[in-house]
């Protein structure tokens, strides 16, 4: 399966999640391509905005190939007073978030 396929397979797996948790959620089709892209998904709950970057990997991910998309990620989402989330799906497993705006990045329950 092309990798685009399975991204864009994983971001509406992902945004089928989110809604049924009681998020808002937009799919920023294309976020893979172009150096506007800023997020995969932008979410809203309870007047919260999340700019969310979804990752699927078959093993343990480690996002230092992704550092400069990360860090692009944090710096616009806190213009836009939003908070930055790295969503990450391992094969077989459930989605892990983390909140990327700390230094070391928090695990959202």
């Amino acid at each position: 399966m092309p990798y685009n396929r399975k991204g864009s397979r994983r971001e509406r797996e992902l945004l089928e999640k989110m809604t049924g948790e009681g998020f808002i959620v937009h799919r920023i089709a294309g976020s893979g391509h172009g150096e506007t892209a800023i997020c995969d998904l932008i979410a809203v709950k309870e007047g919260k905005v999340f700019f969310v970057e979804s990752k699927s990997s078959k093993n343990i991910y480690y996002p230092s190939k992704h550092s400069d998309q990360l860090q692009e990620l944090v710096r616009v989402a806190k213009l836009a007073k939003a908070k930055p989330i790295l969503a990450v799906k391992l094969n077989y497993k459930d989605w892990q978030m983390f909140d990327i705006s700390k230094k070391i990045p928090e695990k959202i329950v």
